[in-house]
């Protein structure tokens, strides 16, 4: 969950990501703005109404506060908590070495009467493991966006500490600017790194709070961009956040509201190709969310034994692979339970020359990873190509392994797009999508309902529906790939799921997620 504070001037349905250099240097072009005063001011006035809300007890407060600027933000933090009245506990067990503003926060939180700890054992009634009275707030001013290795002692210790307090649901943890040991560029996790209860992110997000273990660890997300403007930072980033928003301000008109002089001619023609024996449900998954996506017709083709009809949506057309290759149509979806066959590789090598949008899924893309001579092939095609792996496709594409994708998924994504000239979404918790000439976002919407087989074929399915209707590919994958995440997120909403979600409750919610701005 995105939260945007009081101080964002603008709830845009693209949020601007920086990256730990692009964020440098926008804290170099506002240097003479005391932002570690602001950032210590966000945190006060963010856990004051903190308190309010949660009925939390003023004390203790514990604020552990590493040798960065991070720390800064904490000592700053810790001066205005005694100012209005609470007693925070301030740990710092590092401060010979702190920058000139940290360390002039830390004065200032002494000259005002503050005590500093160098460790938990300085204070007995906070024991590292069981604690009669847990603090009502831990406040992680460690690292922040500052590390990027596994922390070391002594603060890998009092990490676990406050981990201990998390797991046991003792106290509520805020982290500042990140979670501490979070890679804020990669959404990589070190060990250890701190669980919070809700993270306060600074100026601008950054990708690693929304990929890969971000969201595991980051808790709430809120921004505060301390009276920075989102619009001065857009020159700076070709990265965005795309929250569901997106869906609500931008999904195109056609699929909210429909005009009365149309055919079904109007809204396109999807073909499907896939469907081994065995896989059958693959293509039909495909077929059935592309039908709730407003497209117009559908053919479905089978490598296997093609069913008379499907029961679940009879409105598709059904037929062996083979008779579906020369009909027109307006995009095609290749890949879903295609197999790897050679049949497979005769349809797949075929569609490489279709005249029209090309999303490739699942076993198209293992096939393609088995001959990496066919990148240049896919580059040069002069239709839109649409990628969809997950991480152990991804790295058949790049030839490498999954572990190397997740170390770095903003890299791995921007890559295959490059590579092969595709529109790419790199799924997973977070998913990121890539368009050939560079933009980048990350997708907040989404939860564990989407972990099951079949979930990525409802994807490929929504997708293909929207290319075909005539949509650019990079917004049509976009659209997808969020509305995708917020069908799952308004089942959890409505108490269905994370647990034994299925496709079909996707496909009717995505539908629902879109009639709900039908008459807007």
């Amino acid at each position: 969950m995105i939260i945007l504070n009081d101080n964002t001037t603008n709830a845009a349905s693209l949020l601007p990501l920086l990256t730990i250099p692009q964020l440098r240097s926008i804290e170099k072009r506002y240097a003479k703005i005391p932002l570690m005063q602001k950032a210590g001011a966000a945190a006060f006035r963010f856990i004051e109404t903190l308190f309010k809300e949660q009925k939390l007890a003023n004390d203790p407060i514990v604020i552990l506060c590493g040798p960065g600027n991070n720390g800064g933000d904490g000592f700053v933090l810790a001066r205005l908590l005694r100012e209005h009245g609470f007693s925070p506990c301030v740990i710092a067990p590092v401060t010979d070495t702190l920058p000139s503003d940290a360390a002039e926060a830390l004065t200032e939180f002494l000259n005002q009467g503050g005590t500093l700890h160098t460790a938990l054992s300085d204070l007995p009634n906070l024991p590292i493991s069981s604690n009669p009275s847990p603090p009502a707030l831990i406040v992680d001013a460690l690292f922040g966006i500052g590390l990027n290795r596994a922390p070391g002692a002594p603060f890998n210790n009092l990490i676990r500490w406050i981990n201990d307090a998390h797991s046991a649901r003792r106290s509520y943890i805020v982290s500042l600017d990140a979670p501490s040991g979070l890679d804020s560029d990669t959404g990589v996790a070190h060990t250890p790194t701190v669980c919070a209860t809700t993270t306060l992110s600074f100026i601008v997000l950054k990708p690693g709070l929304l990929t890969l273990d971000g969201p595991d660890h980051c808790g709430e997300l809120y921004v505060d961009t301390l009276d920075i403007s989102p619009e001065d930072l857009e020159a700076d980033t070709d990265a965005h956040a795309l929250h569901r928003r997106f869906i609500e301000t931008h999904l195109p008109a056609s699929l909210r509201r429909r005009f009365h002089n149309v055919h079904k001619g109007t809204f396109g023609c999807l073909g499907i190709l896939g469907g081994a024996s065995g896989m059958g449900g693959a293509p039909l998954l495909a077929g059935r969310a592309a039908a709730r996506m407003g497209i117009g017709k559908a053919h479905v083709g089978f490598l296997g034994d093609a069913p008379i009809f499907d029961p679940g949506c009879p409105e598709l057309m059904l037929h062996p692979a083979q008779a579906i290759l020369n009909l027109s149509h307006d995009a095609w979806v290749v890949g879903c339970g295609l197999g790897a066959s050679p049949p497979a590789l005769d349809v797949l090598i075929e569609a490489f020359s279709f005249d029209a949008p090309l999303l490739l899924d699942a076993d198209a893309l293992t096939l393609i990873g088995q001959h990496p001579e066919w990148a240049t092939r896919i580059a040069e095609r002069h239709a839109p190509t649409v990628l969809t792996p997950h991480p152990a496709e991804a790295a058949r594409l790049l030839q490498c392994n999954a572990d190397e994708i997740q170390r770095d998924r903003p890299k791995a994504v921007r890559e295959i797009a490059r590579r092969y000239r595709a529109h790419t979404v790199l799924k997973g918790c977070g998913s990121i999508i890539a368009d050939p000439e560079g933009p980048w976002c990350i997708n907040t919407t989404g939860n564990p309902a989407l972990a099951f087989g079949g979930s990525g074929d409802v994807l490929a399915g929504m997708a293909g529906a929207l290319l075909a209707q005539g949509i650019e590919a990079s917004h049509a994958l976009r659209y997808a790939v969020c509305l995708h995440g917020a069908a799952a997120d308004a089942l959890v909403e409505e108490g269905k799921g994370p647990l034994g979600v299925l496709s079909e409750e996707i496909i009717q919610s995505a539908l629902g997620v879109v009639r709900s701005g039908a008459l807007e």
